[in-house]
């Protein structure tokens, strides 16, 4: 099932029930963009129009299994401008992840910083693509194309703290891309810090916080979108990482902090 399909899925679902799909594992786990992305479609009909997603928070519980996933919203408070929303996910009884997200419209303000520029990339066309190779790399990379333009790739002993490159679907998507394909997006890259690594080793998000800075009305996910994470410091088998995710015409659109759990 395409990541398109499997969305359009749980938003045609009444059921608080959703279905994730075989095909998107990483590891023993169900791809962990994928379960943020239909939670929060799950979250999106109790939010009023007008109020453009501000900030994301995932806790990673437990490790998600493909098949159903229950999922329970709750609007903690909807205020004049601004609504916050907690989604609860369980399997088997067990709370495996946690949402968080807040949503609010635009307002008057005195003060405007704009974000830094994308950094100078290699042109995807000019750099090789990331391979899918079944039983060695996860599940999920198929459904992406990759092309690494800063760091090396996983478990190749980088001496860099910072890894990116350009990534897009390969399935085809219709329209201006949504908050849960920009998910998916973000969340496809591995860990920054297993391309430090010498050998191969599991990880896992502990937590991760997204904001939102403009998503744009003229982008699809099938355009090619930069990323980079930065290592922000490494130790004791957890690493903080940050990252930005730039558009086709090199704008900032989300950034995002990591804890990341390092095993071996």
């Amino acid at each position: 099932m395409s990541f398109g399909d499997a969305m359009a899925a749980v938003r045609e679902s009444a059921s608080r029930t959703v279905t994730l799909p075989e095909k998107w594992g990483q590891g023993r786990a169900t791809f962990g963009g994928m379960v943020a992305a239909a939670m929060y479609e799950k979250i999106t009909p109790q939010v009023a129009q007008g109020r453009p997603v501000r900030s994301v928070m995932v806790s990673f519980v437990a490790p998600v299994a493909p098949g159903a996933l229950d999922v329970i919203v709750k609007v903690l408070r909807e205020g004049k401008a601004a609504t916050q929303v907690q989604a609860t996910a369980y399997q088997n009884d067990q709370v495996c992840a946690v949402v968080l997200a807040s949503f609010g419209g635009g307002r008057e303000s005195m003060v405007r910083v704009e974000p830094g520029s994308a950094p100078v990339f290699y042109a995807p066309d000019d750099v090789q693509a990331f391979p899918f190779i079944s039983g060695l790399t996860p599940d999920f990379t198929r459904y992406f194309d990759y092309r690494y333009t800063l760091g090396k790739m996983p478990f190749m002993g980088s001496e860099q703290t910072a890894m990116g490159g350009w990534i897009k679907l390969r399935e085809d998507s219709e329209g201006a891309i949504s908050v849960a394909e920009l998910l998916a997006l973000l969340d496809a890259w591995p860990p920054a810090v297993f391309s430090m690594l010498k050998k191969p080793a599991s990880g896992s998000s502990l937590t991760w916080t997204i904001s939102f800075v403009d998503v744009p009305a003229d982008c699809s996910a099938n355009d090619w979108w930069q990323y980079q994470a930065d290592i922000q410091s490494s130790a004791n088998g957890y690493s903080h990482i940050d990252s930005t995710l730039w558009d086709k015409h090199g704008k900032v659109v989300v950034v995002s902090r990591q804890t990341v759990s390092v095993f071996g």
